[in-house]
């Protein structure tokens, strides 16, 4: 009787994909929307059956995607399939949300990384070339046309764009692991609730207040800081593009610590919970905020803020 349940449920979540991921494929209008629920069959079914069983709807997704002709399907099923197994076993086995989030996303990010390897070594295909050539056509044709209404291009605009290209690559693989990391999180967000609605025990983030990053992640970045004013590395080269990526990440992390302090003393001073959302998105929007959370975030994890904020 139980297998003969798994056996049904497997193949319904294996329509709905289907159908998902036909909707992803062939309407690109939808792709924004049917992307957020791809995860969702694998999800549902690894959160309840054993991991065996999740392998195989996977693979019949796959098999799926190369019956329709779509080889951007066979990647999705591939993509979402092991991230949504992986987040389900978390969630069967008991493991806690941060875990679940922290396993998934590394997962995503492999197959990313995985399907880029792919491309260039396999099919000759750099998605970072294509898109610095998409960006300096579309600039030429904007110069073109500001040319054709009689007005003279900015002689800097191709400088400038030269440098956001260099700096695109440079930063490559934090962009890579920030999308990765983003996706499961949207995904988490979009799919958990359903799921709880199917009987499915859903872990919970603790309180964004209560985050708290280790104090070494303070010594990581003086030292990249050091790195990066001493060492000096040429533009292009490994040790260049290390230490732009460490500096980058650690920033991130310290603006998230100190986003995590502002809400944690809003919490103590029973403030409105719009005073602390007013100060994220001010902090996205303006550079100033974004230095003055972060130089808070360093200040919270040098001198914990916290708990002399709690012995008075």
């Amino acid at each position: 009787m139980k297998n003969t349940r798994m056996l049904t449920e497997g193949a319904l979540l294996l329509a709905v994909f289907t159908v998902l991921l036909l909707l992803s494929v062939y309407v690109p209008v939808a792709t924004l929307v049917t992307q957020l629920f791809l995860i969702l069959p694998f999800l549902l079914y690894s959160s309840k059956y054993p991991l065996k069983n999740s392998i195989v709807l996977v693979v019949g997704a796959i098999f799926m995607a190369i019956i329709a002709g779509a080889v951007l399907g066979a990647l999705f099923a591939v993509l979402y399939g092991t991230t949504g197994t992986m987040m389900g076993y978390c969630i069967r086995t008991g493991k806690s949300k941060m875990v679940a989030y922290m396993a998934s996303s590394l997962v995503f990010l492999g197959n990313l990384v995985l399907f880029y390897v792919i491309a260039v070594q396999l099919f000759e295909f750099n998605f970072l070339n294509e898109t610095a050539k998409i960006l300096s056509a579309s600039a030429e044709q904007y110069a073109d046309l500001m040319r054709t209404f009689g007005q003279t291009p900015d002689p800097n605009m191709a400088q400038q764009l030269q440098e956001m290209i260099r700096l695109m690559k440079t930063l490559a693989p934090s962009l890579l692991l920030g999308s990765a990391f983003l996706s499961v999180f949207l995904a988490m967000a979009v799919n958990f609730p359903i799921i709880r609605k199917f009987g499915v025990d859903v872990p919970k983030f603790p309180p964004f207040r209560t985050a708290k990053l280790p104090q070494s992640i303070l010594w990581y970045y003086l030292i990249t800081l050091i790195g990066s004013l001493f060492l000096k590395p040429e533009e292009g080269t490994f040790l260049h593009m290390a230490i732009i990526n460490a500096a980058y990440i650690l920033q991130i992390l310290l603006l998230i610590q100190g986003l995590a302090f502002i809400f944690y003393y809003s919490h103590v001073k029973n403030w409105s919970k719009a005073i602390p959302i007013a100060a994220t998105v001010m902090t996205l929007l303006l550079p100033l905020f974004f230095s003055l959370v972060r130089l808070l975030g360093i200040i919270d994890l040098g001198f914990d803020l916290r708990q002399r904020l709690a012995k008075k």
